[in-house]
């Protein structure tokens, strides 16, 4: 009952994310569309590079404890412990906030030289350097109430609040006739305002000023590891950005980031178990109980990928039609780097909550192992790549690091605490799928014309066979009914005939 109660309480959390992570995605996707319609895709991938660099920056702040901060706090009871895991946090990572702003600052003109076209960018990058400190406090405080398990106010706060933020400001400031200047100040604006935000909610929970025991030692055990690891991990998302805008023009830069937020749309349902899988799994490694976490792993890695594989399918046959369809014609020469990046996102998202299942046994420095073995295969990749295919080898780079990753991953899990993303039963629905709907979507390309309504018709077509061969695979198993019943409060109606399905339900 208690394992039951644990997996409905992902489950629920999963199905509010869902809702605020399709907002926030959605928002940050429409901000990138907006722009590459509005600017020109030298321009757009100007904005690329001053994003990737901060967001650098701020992960590097961090210091992993991001992490840190909810797993101490889903294991301390006392008030003072709970607030002083917080507040170490702020005393341990605004200081290198602060520090890694001055140093970008100090030597601003040479990044703007090796990355950047246009000497204009000197503003756009100051701009992005001031907002790090503020994305990195709101950061802290939405970690707390993650902590606290509270799922809808990180929604408001993160998800819906500052993507929503940055969208109106930016939208304001470019009708007003700003150019790409206008990126850095609605970011600056956003942060300042959400992290307002944050503290607001977060003194729901507890009250922000009082009694308070710092565990230095004990978090930054933790989340050391996760500094390096956390990087290198960001690195694999920014990397690519980075390198092109050095080797290439920030034309190709802007195309290439036509492709990677689409294709990081694969990723989006594997965020949404995300938020509170790694306190339960924390919990549940603390009462001994592998049994819970096997559980917990293989019901999410096998419905993250049974529900993500539709768009997989759609990325893969329609690339460039996609890009098309989404950021216009001048980006459609981004399709192939959509297809190769697909690959890449979706083993990723297939595999599940593999990092954070190390994280709740305590495993940080393996992750930070994989994530260097990563990074150097990306790294390597994009030197040996990009000056002999540009984007395209940029994708081809990315997406070989991901796979690297989770094989590194799987195989230390498999091996260490018999844990694998999917069991005996649902592998027949992994196999299935790719089988049947991969032919069947090239062949439905070669024989339908297309356009913009086939494709959305294909899409509900390929969503619709991939339940029936989950289905028809037999690969539905006992704890389903679970999410079954998730499904049923969602809708407030019974589904007929779904418990013959699923065995001892």
């Amino acid at each position: 009952m208690d394992r039951e109660h644990d997996l409905g309480k992902v489950l629920s959390s999963a199905g509010l994310m869902f809702v605020g992570t399709v907002f926030g995605s959605v928002a940050v996707l429409f901000e990138r569309v907006l722009l590459g319609r509005v600017l020109s895709a030298n321009a757009y991938g100007e904005f690329s590079i001053a994003v990737d660099l901060m967001m650098l920056a701020v992960t590097l702040a961090l210091a992993g404890y991001q992490q840190g901060i909810p797993r101490f706090m889903a294991r301390y009871d006392s008030p003072a412990d709970i607030r002083g895991t917080w507040v170490t946090g702020l005393v341990v990572t605004l200081p290198i906030a602060g520090g890694i702003c001055v140093l970008l600052l100090v030597f601003d003109e040479t990044i703007v030289s090796l990355l950047f076209e246009d000497a204009r960018s000197l503003s756009l990058l100051l701009l992005f350097v001031l907002t790090i400190p503020f994305v990195v406090t709101f950061s802290l405080g939405v970690s707390a109430i993650r902590g606290f398990e509270k799922t809808r106010y990180k929604i408001v706060a993160e998800d819906i609040g500052y993507p929503s933020l940055r969208l109106l400001v930016l939208a304001l400031l470019l009708a007003a006739g700003m150019d790409v200047i206008a990126t850095g100040y609605s970011y600056l604006i956003a942060a300042v305002l959400t992290t307002v935000v944050t503290f607001a909610l977060l003194r729901r929970f507890m009250p922000l000023f009082g009694s308070f025991t710092l565990h230095v030692r004990e978090i930054t055990a933790f989340s050391t590891p996760l500094v390096v690891s956390t990087v290198v991990s960001t690195l694999l998302a920014r990397t690519d950005t980075l390198m092109l805008g050095y080797f290439r023009s920030s034309t190709e830069v802007g195309i290439y980031n036509s492709a990677y937020p689409l294709a990081g749309a694969l990723v989006l349902l594997l965020g949404t178990f995300g938020y509170l899988y790694l306190p339960v799994a924390s919990r549940l490694d603390n009462k001994d109980d592998l049994d819970g976490v096997k559980t917990l792993y293989t019901m999410t890695s096998k419905w993250t990928y049974v529900l993500t594989f539709p768009i997989f399918v759609l990325f893969v046959v329609f690339p460039g039609e996609i890009i098309s369809l989404t950021f216009g014609d001048e980006y459609s020469t981004g399709g192939v780097a959509l297809a190769i990046l697909s690959i890449g996102f979706f083993i990723n998202a297939a595999v599940g909550r593999n990092r954070e299942t190390l994280s709740a046994f305590g495993y940080t420095k393996f992750i930070l192992i994989t994530n260097v073995a990563a990074f150097i295969v990306n790294v390597v990749g994009n030197l040996v790549l990009i000056p002999l295919y540009g984007f395209i080898g940029a994708a081809i780079a990315s997406a070989a690091s991901y796979i690297a990753l989770n094989i590194l991953i799987y195989a230390f899990l498999s091996r260490n605490f018999d844990v694998r993303p999917f069991t005996e039963t649902s592998i027949r629905a992994v196999v299935a799928l790719p089988l049947v709907l991969l032919p069947f979507g090239f062949l439905f390309r070669s024989v339908v014309p297309t356009t913009a309504l086939t494709i959305c018709a294909f899409a509900i077509v390929v969503t619709v066979l991939t339940l029936g061969i989950v289905i028809a695979s037999r690969s539905l198993e006992t704890y389903d009914l679970v999410f079954v019943e998730f499904l049923e409060e969602i809708i407030q109606r019974r589904i007929p005939g779904i418990r013959q399905l699923i065995p001892d339900s």
